[in-house]
């Protein structure tokens, strides 16, 4: 039971991580100012934070439903 609840914690903390203002600034220094190549990284983050959300959540409902 512990399983998708670290799942669902892990993809919250992976989708709000671009919007903070260490990673924008560690991106910006990293992509040198391409702010396509930034938004595009952000997108993917939030894209994976996403999928861990909907795996937690099937995790959960598939244990629902067996119980």
């Amino acid at each position: 039971m512990l399983y998708p609840l670290f799942l669902l914690a892990a993809g919250i903390l992976v989708m709000i991580q671009p919007r903070t203002k260490r990673w924008q600034t560690r991106m910006h220094a990293h992509f040198k100012g391409n702010e396509q190549r930034i938004k595009q990284r952000a997108n993917t983050f939030f894209l994976l934070g996403f999928a861990f959300i909907m795996a937690g959540l099937a995790y959960l409902y598939r244990s629902a439903v067996s119980s």
